[in-house]
């Protein structure tokens, strides 16, 4: 047993605990072990996924250690997670083959400078980077490959057209609807469609937070519950395509970076529904140009709710670098509290 502690605490082991907790923090959870879990569900949906995710956040960690940035946010994750999510994302819409390593490996060093940059651009107002730098950076090298043929394009995207109104939605859902949708609603945070990799999910996030599982899964029925309300198709409804946007909002605002009350509950139940519409109009401003929506709905939405914490009195915002856990964020409070109250020394 000391021999294992003496790894996990030499500068190897510290890498391998950065590097898991870049894969948890993808939902938002700083714990390598919800990251081996995060991590050991990809694999069961797809072997060439799990090792595209390691080395994308490998790629990405390694470069924010090779240009210097600060230490705390390296080992919380904080650089690895949008590597994870980009090379996942390349890995599943470009033609795979020897070239596309190189072309992760490249779009992962970038999305790490562009991580960096959003931070200095939020983090004045309080505001996290979330998954944007890996949103813009793979928009960017998925739209350019259009231009070059060397790695046959990006073969698994919708070709550019114009937007259509959608065909009238599904009937009502069936329980192996809701099912099907409710766990694709967690793995499509990951690019997958298995229903065991969002059952991996849901527990990778229970093993930090009960309160984030209870976020997310609601957040998941949110999203399914308002597509199907809004006529979303099947094939949408059962491929958890309207819920995993809803899942990462309602963890980030329920909880997270809003301390946890019944106003903020509710504040983040409506922002998850939100982010459904969001996604909607994702998917009709992107059509033109052949790209997908991934978690821009998510970005957008929380960061709107964010930005706005200042005007609202009655919802207390946490510092991103505060934040940890919605139970921690409350114990900190308390402590907060009992530390001003003033105690009474005796009694006669």
């Amino acid at each position: 047993m000391r021999s294992v502690m003496a790894l996990w605490k030499s500068p190897v082991g510290g890498f391998v605990d950065t590097v898991l907790r870049g894969v948890g923090q993808v939902l938002l959870q700083n714990n390598p072990l919800s990251g081996a879990i995060f991590l050991a569900g990809i694999f069961v949906s797809s072997w060439v996924a799990g090792l595209y995710a390691l080395l994308g956040t490998v790629v990405a960690t390694g470069t924010a250690l090779l240009v210097g940035v600060p230490g705390a946010s390296v080992r919380q994750g904080l650089y690895g997670f949008n590597g994870t999510l980009t090379a996942i994302g390349l890995a599943a819409y470009v033609t795979r083959g020897p070239a596309l390593v190189g072309y992760v490996v490249f779009a992962c060093s970038a999305v790490t400078i562009v991580a960096a940059a959003i931070y200095n651009f939020v983090n004045s107002e309080h505001v996290p980077t979330l998954t944007a730098a890996f949103v813009a950076t793979a928009w960017v090298f998925l739209a350019g490959l259009r231009q070059f043929g060397a790695l046959g394009g990006a073969a698994a995207l919708t070709a550019p057209r114009l937007p259509t109104r959608s065909s009238s939605g599904a009937s009502t859902p069936t329980p192996s609807d809701l099912l099907f949708g409710f766990f694709h609603g967690f793995a499509e945070v990951m690019l997958q469609t298995s229903v065991w990799t969002g059952v991996a999910l849901l527990v990778g996030i229970l093993v930090n937070s009960r309160i984030s599982a209870i976020a997310a899964a609601a957040g998941s029925l949110i999203g399914f519950g308002v597509a199907w309300g809004l006529g979303a198709s099947e094939t949408t409804l059962r491929g958890g395509l309207a819920g995993y946007n809803a899942v990462l909002t309602a963890i980030a605002l329920a909880g997270l970076y809003y301390l946890l009350s019944y106003r903020s509950a509710l504040f983040a139940a409506v922002a998850a529904a939100v982010s459904v519409v969001v996604e909607g109009m994702f998917g009709t401003v992107l059509a033109p140009v052949g790209l997908p929506t991934l978690t821009a709905p998510f970005v957008v939405t929380t960061w709107l709710c964010l930005f706005a914490a200042s005007s609202f009195t009655r919802l207390h915002a946490v510092h991103p670098e505060d934040a940890t856990t919605p139970e921690a964020n409350l114990r900190s409070v308390s402590r907060r509290w009992d530390s001003l109250t003033p105690r009474n020394a005796g009694t006669r």
